[in-house]
């Protein structure tokens, strides 16, 4: 996030890494033609991939596989759910016994 002291404008930082999505130049070949630190133009690539929900350089280039944003909580949810299921059918298998146990007391009581 840039930061109200900055040498650049919000407007500099997002031209620029537009044009280095869009021309597929390097990052830091276009900073060092600006005579900007290479990693400041990599930071508002990064950025600017976040903002407009951009895959970042190693999704684009098949380097890395994008994982969806919540699947450990996912994954954590379903785990709960498993055990939820398993419990409910525990007490369910339970309460099948206790109606049979009623059903003979029921004939003998007849």
């Amino acid at each position: 996030m840039a930061s109200n002291n900055s040498k650049y404008s919000q407007e500099v930082r997002e031209e620029t890494a537009k044009f280095i999505i869009e021309s597929g130049k390097s990052a830091t070949s276009v900073g060092a033609e600006m005579g900007i630190d290479k990693n400041t133009v990599c930071r508002w690539v990064r950025d600017y991939r976040r903002k407009y929900n951009l895959p970042s350089y190693a999704e684009e280039k098949g380097i890395l596989e994008k994982k969806p944003r919540y699947a450990s909580a996912d994954a954590k949810k379903i785990k709960q759910l498993e055990k939820d299921l398993k419990k409910a059918e525990k007490q369910i298998k339970e309460e099948r016994e206790k109606v049979e146990i009623l059903k003979k007391c029921l004939q003998i009581f007849m």
